[in-house]
């Protein structure tokens, strides 16, 4: 090599290395603001979920068959009366081919930022997890809904189907909960109308529930009754079905979501208990064992009222509902007719489109306070609303319509807890509350 090409090449490295040095600060830069971008999406998502979600169900009505629900239902997803939860049918099959997730991950890489050791986040829950990781967060196994079969035009009452295939947490939180995240983005950024992002729209109908991990949540609005419940405007000894104010023996329970704590639906309130539909140990036999509605509420009710830790694991050991305090009590409960269980309904958030199964447990106050004399107003994800005291535990909040209509309308109120009190209330006689 000669001189001169020793120098030209010395030079061109030089350049390199210099052009390299400059570009740094820029990608640096670059970096740093998509991540601030993503922060502060996540932190409009908290404080503006209620006026998104308002938004979403105006603009989705012709989806909501039950006008009266902001949950977006079908005919036949919302029965005609409480039914017993037997009249809610589920099998588990295996995932096929066409309902894989990993091209709807890839349509939602533009908007996750650069984590540590790569260029961009691959989903949702990478990017969670490097810059807004919650206090509960675990990616437990998860009942994901694929079909839904309602019953016969006419036959409300005979029920649902449900297939479900196994699936994990955060393939919801990566391929569902995108659509708040699009959602809050483009309200952040001026956007006048909702449910034009290009995430939700690939995605088509809403109850298109192969295209994505539509993980159902189990949201139960538990009621606590003195006295069998009379009550009204004409006292204990009375009460009509015409929308008086109160059910005078009955009381109910709300829980503020705290935002630092849960990963989604933050900073909201809802009914108690709730959770994802999981079973609660990755192991084949509880696979199919708690494909069952009862014993996932009994696990919230002992999670959320009783400070247990969350009964959803890897695998080792596994529950006996019918032994292991304190299910056991849960399960004598039922037998002995002193609470009674009912499936309300079945809907989609309007703004993240996940499933919500809605039930109600109603409790006889004796029952009620003798199993859960330790309970305590706060838990993992936030602060339990009860009422007063009473002995040992909690009374809970009045039933009556300002407070249940109250919280049915407040935009802060989870959709899904909005449909359980609403449905209570309009079903209140057939619950034995009047």
């Amino acid at each position: 090599m000669g001189l001169e090409t020793g120098v030209a090449v010395a030079g061109l490295l030089v350049g390199i290395v210099a052009a390299g040095l400059a570009w740094a600060p820029r990608r640096q830069a670059g970096r740093e603001q998509g991540i601030a971008l993503f922060v502060r999406v996540r932190g409009h998502l908290k404080g503006h979920r209620a006026e998104l979600s308002t938004a979403c169900a105006e603009a989705q009505t012709a989806h909501r068959a039950d006008r009266e629900l902001v949950l977006l239902t079908r005919p036949g997803w919302i029965p005609d009366r409480p039914l017993p939860l037997d009249a809610v049918r589920m099998t588990l099959r295996e995932s096929r081919p066409e309902e894989q997730l990993g091209s709807r991950r890839a349509d939602l890489v533009r908007y996750w930022p650069q984590v540590p050791g790569a260029r961009r986040a691959a989903t949702y829950s990478a990017a969670i997890e490097a810059y807004d990781r919650p206090g509960v967060w675990f990616n437990g196994t998860s009942y994901r809904l694929l079909d839904v079969t309602p019953p016969p035009a006419g036959l409300p009452r005979d029920g649902l189907d449900l297939a479900f295939a196994l699936g994990r947490y955060f393939d919801g939180l990566d391929t569902t909960e995108p659509l708040a995240y699009e959602e809050a983005l483009r309200h952040l950024r001026g956007a006048s109308a909702p449910l034009r992002g290009p995430f939700r729209r690939g995605l088509g109908s809403p109850f298109a529930l192969h295209g994505r991990a539509a993980l159902p949540g189990v949201s139960t609005l538990t009621i606590r009754v003195e006295n069998g419940g009379s009550g009204g405007s004409g006292g204990t000894n009375g009460a009509a079905d015409d929308g008086s104010d109160g059910t005078g023996g009955a009381y109910f329970f709300m829980h503020r979501r705290d935002a630092g704590k849960v990963a989604v639906a933050m900073d909201t309130t809802h009914v108690a208990p709730a959770g994802e539909f999981q079973p609660h140990a990755d192991v084949l036999p509880v696979w199919h064992s708690d494909l069952d509605l009862w014993h996932n509420t009994m696990r919230e009710y002992a999670e959320e009222f009783l400070g247990a830790p969350d009964a959803t694991g890897g695998g080792g050991v596994t529950l006996d509902y019918a032994h292991d305090l304190p299910y056991a009590h849960f399960a004598r409960a039922v037998r002995d007719g002193r609470v009674r269980v009912r499936f309300l309904g079945l809907g989609l958030d309007p703004l993240s489109w996940k499933p919500e199964i809605c039930l109600v447990c109603v409790w006889d106050a004796a029952a009620f306070d003798e199993i859960f004399a330790g309970m305590g107003e706060h838990n993992e994800e936030g602060v339990l609303v009860v009422g007063a005291r009473a002995g040992d535990g909690y009374r809970g909040v009045p039933f009556t319509a300002g407070n249940v209509l109250g919280y049915a309308g407040h935009a802060s109120t989870l959709p899904a807890g909005r449909a359980c009190l609403t449905l209570a209330w309009r079903w209140r006689r057939e619950l034995g509350l009047l």
